[in-house]
């Protein structure tokens, strides 16, 4: 796909946003980039989350430093938690390489849906 000077800088901005998202909530940041890599370069869904993992991982280890060097990790539930996330990861990557892509589709809209559900109430 060619990359126009219009596609390039909605990217750059995008990440942008996505950077600031994710320094400032914690995270949030991945969802905001799979949906501008399918909107933007049209990418197919399993393409776009792979995508944005590889994005998202500088962007969580500055965020991370940042948090580190302000005094704000709690390394308890950082080193339990990361046991899971570690885990987890494997498995959510196998089976995305495995599920249909429509399937995933709507799996990732289900989660967003009811992690703002969930943030609502």
């Amino acid at each position: 796909m060619k990359l126009d000077f219009k596609k390039i800088a909605i990217l750059v901005c995008g990440g942008l946003f996505s950077g600031f998202v994710n320094g400032f909530l914690g995270g949030g940041g991945g969802v905001l980039i799979v949906t501008l890599l399918l909107w933007i370069l049209q990418l197919q869904q399993k393409e776009a989350q792979a995508t944005a993992l590889l994005i998202v991982l500088p962007l969580t280890i500055v965020s991370a430093i940042v948090y580190f060097v302000e005094g704000n990790v709690s390394w308890t539930e950082t080193l339990l938690t990361t046991l899971g996330v570690v885990a987890g990861g494997i498995v959510g990557a196998l089976l995305l390489g495995k599920l249909n892509g429509n399937v995933v589709k709507l799996i990732f809209a289900l989660v967003l849906v009811a992690g703002g559900i969930k943030m609502f109430l």
